[in-house]
């Protein structure tokens, strides 16, 4: 008679092969932690500058198409609402980022003519943005008077007040 003995085969990873790659997931966690947090914290900086430059020449946008003034309120501080009279996509709320801008006047009144031209007395400004508690450097919207010009760029707060383009 012929006897047939099954072997059990037993899968999976020892208990020192699992130690072993939770000690180098950790490692790498460790190392890859704070480069994602300063990377995710510089993509919310950008996405707040976009809502504000978004909403800024949508007003300047809809004063042209209505042939009338359109006004933005940017006020300082953190966790602000960007509103004004011709935002028709709505009001933008900044999350979690801080607004400071060179005026002083709070809230920021930017003014756009029929023309879409920033107007007003001496309304030349520099916003600038940025992450509370953060070491990502801060970004800035410079708009001039006149003809309504925008520019983003690095701000620096050393040099008073100043929006370089990079």
């Amino acid at each position: 008679m012929i006897r047939f003995t099954s072997r059990s085969k037993v899968t999976g990873f020892t208990m020192a092969e699992t130690s072993i790659i939770l000690v180098i997931v950790g490692i790498v966690a460790a190392i890859a932690g704070p480069s994602f947090l300063q990377w995710f914290q510089s993509k919310q900086r950008d996405s707040g500058l976009a809502r504000l430059e978004s909403a800024l020449r949508e007003s300047q946008r809809e004063a042209i198409r209505r042939s009338q003034d359109c006004t933005v309120n940017i006020p300082t501080g953190i966790n602000q609402t960007i509103s004004g009279s011709c935002l028709i996509t709505g009001e933008r709320l900044l999350n979690q980022i801080r607004i400071e801008h060179s005026r002083t006047d709070n809230p920021w009144i930017v003014r756009f003519d029929f023309k879409g031209r920033n107007r007003g007395v001496d309304q030349n400004g520099i916003i600038s943005l940025s992450v509370p508690g953060s070491s990502v450097a801060p970004k800035c919207l410079a708009i001039s008077n006149g003809i309504g010009l925008m520019r983003t760029g690095n701000y620096d707060p050393n040099e008073a007040p100043s929006c370089t383009t990079p």
